[in-house]
């Protein structure tokens, strides 16, 4: 039995193959499209593939608009249960706190329901693969054999530079669900701009934005070959929803920059993301060092 065992939740883009290695306990999200519901675990299980979200997608109207929804108490009891099979102590790693209520629901399921276990619950203050990087650093540590207050002082120190990076063909989504103002959603609004946001602070903040594609292309590839310089541990995490020609550059590039050894994990994201983003969206996570202007190229 392992010391620690790592729980996540259903918006941390991770792999099976990562959820499997490092034995990953994950508490489904929900996505509603009207009275419909859908669960994702990660972003190769969901009740709904990505093709199918972005199809509904498209036909969506202002009174079926998708929305999401933590964990239910019983997901997440049934994920820390799970969790708890495999060894003494857990660490739960979640949504930033600042955009959702899992961490509450998280710290009030542990405390109700297993009032004599160890677990905490720590605020990823990230997102997406932003808070799935985090969870796969803290479980490989757990499967190396680290003690829970060596994972969580390793947690706490890497926290501030995590990088959430995402790149949309617009705001409104973000707008509409409530995760971004509409001073802030203005600044994406021309047209042919596509705007980027990260994560600051637990919440979503405007960076820079790109006049086309081409443009696009050219600086994303200039940042991948900067995040192989800068970046501090052994993973880097794209994600995508159709934008498969600029992600297979950044990817390229990476690989050819890679003078370290980091594993690139290069997948098509979970369609948690597409309601945050809609149905064209690039994410990158990496844990170092950030200046938005390495985004221009």
């Amino acid at each position: 039995m392992n010391k620690v065992a790592i729980v996540t939740g259903g918006v941390c883009d991770l792999s099976q193959a990562i959820i499997d290695e490092y034995d990953i306990s994950v508490a489904p999200f929900r996505i509603f499209f009207g009275d419909e519901v859908y669960r994702t675990w990660h972003n190769e299980k969901s009740t709904i593939s990505l093709e199918e979200f972005c199809s509904k997608l498209a036909t969506t109207t202002k009174d079926n608009f998708p929305k999401t929804s933590i964990p239910s108490p019983g997901e997440i009891a049934i994920a820390f249960e799970e969790a708890l099979k495999k060894a003494d102590s857990v660490i739960g790693i979640f949504l930033s706190a600042a955009m959702s209520g899992i961490v509450q629901a998280a710290q009030n399921a542990a405390k109700t329901k297993f009032p004599d276990k160890d677990i905490t619950v720590f605020d990823s203050k990230h997102t997406m693969s932003g808070t799935g990087i985090q969870a796969l650093e803290a479980a490989k540590m757990a499967k190396a054999g680290k003690s829970k207050e060596e994972i969580l002082s390793r947690l706490e120190s890497i926290n501030p530079r995590v990088r959430t990076i995402f790149v949309m063909n617009d705001l409104n989504y973000l707008y509409k669900g409530g995760r971004i103002g509409r001073a802030k959603k203005l600044l994406g609004s021309a047209f042919n701009v596509i705007p980027s946001v990260h994560l600051k602070d637990g919440i979503m903040n405007p960076l820079k934005t790109f006049k086309g594609n081409k443009t696009l292309s050219e600086n994303l590839n200039a940042f991948s070959a900067k995040i192989m310089e800068q970046c501090e541990t052994n993973d880097v995490i794209i994600t995508h929803i159709n934008h498969h020609e600029i992600t297979r550059k950044m990817y390229k590039t990476m690989k050819e920059t890679n003078g370290n050894g980091v594993e690139i994990h290069y997948t098509e994201a979970s369609p948690i993301m597409g309601v945050y983003t809609g149905p064209k969206a690039i994410c990158i996570s990496y844990i170092g060092n950030f200046d938005e202007n390495w985004l221009a190229k």
